[in-house]
């Protein structure tokens, strides 16, 4: 409060002259908070069409990169000599490869992700081991014929997002 009063007790130019008076002050004020909110409103103005723009492009499919879909976590057992020995947690992703494919892929995800927990839980048993971690490229090259004949040849490439192996 003390600087707005500061400000207004300064010798302003007033036609010419050097003058301090209250009559004056009220006038600086006043362009003052004109100016100020005519910023505010040119900067409110030219801001608005730059978020309606992004708000276009959110609902639509864009023409660059590839669509894919995040599948849900598989949870898997560690078994070692028919013991359970860890949790294998793990993240794929499927990037769809051919244009315009993605709503018959999600309309074969389930079956997709009872394939692959069935394939998983195989290769867990013959590779995972708790003292060593998982092979991406191994779980890629294991489940890509299961991705083929489910959804047809060179339809998803699969990507392991991330494999956790926890001992317990």
């Amino acid at each position: 409060m003390f600087a707005i009063q500061y400000l207004f007790t300064q010798y302003v130019p007033y036609k010419g002259v050097a003058v301090c008076s209250p009559e004056l002050n009220g006038y600086v004020a006043f362009k003052m908070w004109r100016f100020v909110f005519l910023l505010l409103f040119l900067t409110s103005a030219f801001t608005q069409p730059a978020l309606a723009q992004e708000e276009e492009h959110e609902g639509e499919q864009l023409d660059y990169g590839k669509p894919k879909i995040d599948m849900a976590p598989f949870n898997l057992a560690l078994l070692e000599r028919g013991r359970v020995r860890g949790k294998v947690t793990m993240y794929l992703v499927l990037v769809i490869e051919k244009k315009g494919e993605i709503e018959f892929v999600r309309a074969r995800m389930p079956q997709l992700r009872a394939d692959f927990n069935t394939a998983l839980s195989v290769l867990a048993r013959q590779r995972f081991s708790v003292s060593r971690p998982v092979n991406p490229d191994v779980v890629k090259a294991y489940l890509t014929p299961f991705a083929d004949r489910r959804l047809g040849a060179g339809m998803v490439s699969i990507y392991v997002k991330q494999a956790l192996v926890a001992p317990s």
